[in-house]
């Protein structure tokens, strides 16, 4: 059977950091700091208005302002224009695991791969339990507190997952009601911790502090470029084994309903969202195999 651990939950990384600012979010001064220095000349993410979410190229670094709210769509139809229109080569994104599956599929597997296989600097991906249109999340908000709420900002903290309400109070919020809430394809992801990324980050309940989730030797070495840059800017502290382990139980207890999901519908006959076939057979078989499996080698 296929086991939910940590190298399959949160993916192979080099280390993780709490990472501190005293300027705001973390993220948000990393994408600054390499916008002003010149380490980047662009930032595809979205931004967050009153009618929803909606894609944002940004390339200068008084304009950073990253989503807070968990819903980010259509970040990748901004990609054409920022390579070819404003000839861009040192782009970051910051989005959801989601985002980066067309990323890699423009840069890798022939579809427009001339114009993106260079362009992308940095990606760095969020912790995302599954996205939710703005209709939903009144919804939810809703179910969870009896009446509508106006969600802030959503945060990670003890092993459960939050929203800050635009009056300041904070309310969890249980997995099983924001799994009915979410998008339909969210509810059949495995990759909601952005494995495949250069970095992930993990917003907390403190604004000025993240889990920086670092994957790649290109990661390591944007942050250690900012270090050198900057030694003042952002603080790293290793992140403690409990830490990491609250993480894996949270998204643990939410794989477990989206497996619930995916198992429901293979048996059914009935199809997946951004699923083939061969993926789900392939995953069915991992599910109920009770032989050893190297994890590393499935993608799913």
């Amino acid at each position: 059977m296929l086991v939910l651990n940590e190298k399959f939950l949160v993916g192979r990384y080099k280390k993780a950091f709490r990472v501190k600012s005293s300027k705001g979010r973390p993220v948000e001064r990393m994408f600054k700091l390499m916008l002003k220095s010149g380490l980047l000349d662009g930032l595809l993410t979205c931004k967050d208005l009153p009618q929803g979410s909606v894609p944002v190229l940004i390339i200068k670094d008084d304009e950073v302002e990253l989503p807070s709210i968990n819903r980010c769509f259509g970040t990748n139809a901004l990609l054409k224009r920022a390579v070819q229109k404003y000839k861009l080569n040192k782009l970051a994104l910051f989005a959801p695991a989601c985002m980066f599956d067309g990323l890699n599929k423009t840069q890798y597997f022939g579809i427009g791969c001339n114009w993106t296989r260079t362009a992308v600097a940095l990606k760095v991906g969020f912790l995302c339990l599954g996205a939710l249109t703005e209709r939903a999340l009144v919804a939810e908000t809703t179910h969870l507190t009896g009446r509508p709420q106006k969600v802030k900002r959503f945060f990670y903290d003890g092993g459960g997952f939050f929203y800050q309400l635009e009056d300041g109070r904070e309310i969890p919020v249980k997995l099983e009601v924001h799994h009915r809430y979410a998008l339909t394809a969210c509810k059949y992801c495995l990759n909601m911790a952005s494995k495949g990324t250069d970095i992930t980050c993990v917003s907390l309940r403190e604004v000025g502090e993240e889990l920086f989730i670092v994957r790649s030797e290109r990661g390591w070495y944007t942050l250690a470029q900012l270090q050198k840059l900057s030694p003042d800017e952002l603080s790293f502290k290793g992140v403690k084994d409990n830490e990491m382990r609250n993480l894996v139980t949270l998204l643990k207890e939410k794989m477990l309903l989206n497996v619930g999901e995916i198992i429901e519908r293979i048996e059914l006959g009935l199809p997946v969202p951004k699923w083939s076939d061969n993926k789900l057979r392939k995953f069915y078989r991992l599910w109920n195999s009770v032989e050893d499996t190297n994890l590393e080698e499935e993608v799913f």
